[in-house]
């Protein structure tokens, strides 16, 4: 995929003076202490779903000088999730103002601002997206960043190989145990509070620090002890012992009875 050339940011670096383009704002591209606080910015967006599109453009206008800008990431949000206000000939005249005020010439060391900004540019900012993201995948886009935008309420995290939810197993085994708390813990007419089926997962990510699918498979055990522990605690399972009846199967017995 192609991207900007050293010399193009260079350039636009020059042309920003080192401050945002966005009227009246004074946020630097890249702050004394290295820190960058700035993004290269598409006016017409790079791909075909994204804010202000040209269908007409080539990928070399795409990614030339007259297509881009330096904004921080605050603004960079905005125009982009504003599309209809800030508009393409809006964005060209708001840059055209800023380096008559901010632009001087490029100096030596521009290009190494350049350099710095075009690796920020390397993480990835998935926007739009229907299908799967592999993060830390063999074989598939690496990114230390991922910068996820939806406009869905959530966003689906597939487990990742060595993790309680790539293991059919041990997944299904869990869901089996968080069947059954859920079935025993809201049959108990005596409970004070109201209650939640998912909060006995939420439990297991506060406790464990993410979402038991995410888990390592290392913790699968331990995981599945919690839940027959949070079983066994349950009214309606001490009526079924007391009748000669098991709460929950085993691992073994479940993968067992399923030919998993």
């Amino acid at each position: 995929m192609l991207k900007p050339s050293e010399q193009t940011i260079k350039q636009l670096f020059a042309f920003s003076g080192n401050v945002c383009a966005f009227p009246d704002c004074k946020v630097p591209i890249v702050e004394s202490s290295g820190v960058v606080a700035g993004e290269i910015c598409h006016i017409c967006a790079k791909s075909p779903k994204g804010p202000r599109f040209d269908s007409n453009q080539t990928e070399l206008e795409r990614h030339s000088f007259g297509n881009l800008i330096l904004l921080c990431r605050r603004h960079h949000k905005i125009i982009d999730s504003e599309a209809s206000i800030y508009s393409v000939d809006a964005l060209k005249e708001i840059k055209r103002i800023h380096a008559d005020a901010s632009g001087r010439p490029e100096k030596a060391e521009d290009i190494f601002f350049a350099k710095i900004l075009l690796n920020d540019l390397k993480r990835i900012s998935v926007s739009n997206n229907s299908g799967n993201v592999a993060i830390n995948s063999p074989g598939a886009i690496q990114g230390a960043t991922v910068n996820v935008r939806t406009e869905k309420n959530k966003v689906s995290i597939n487990a990742p190989l060595g993790t309680i939810g790539a293991d059919q197993r041990w997944s299904r085994y869990i869901l089996h145990l968080i069947k059954h708390y859920n079935k025993f813990a809201s049959s108990d007419k005596t409970r004070k509070t109201k209650f939640h089926h998912g909060a006995i997962s939420r439990n297991i990510e506060t406790n464990y620090g993410a979402a038991w699918r995410l888990l390592p498979i290392e913790k699968a055990e331990e995981i599945s002890s919690y839940l027959q522990g949070r079983i066994l605690k349950t009214r309606q399972a001490r009526i079924n012992i007391g009748k000669g009846y098991r709460p929950f199967s085993t691992f073994e017995d479940y993968v067992k009875s399923y030919k998993l």
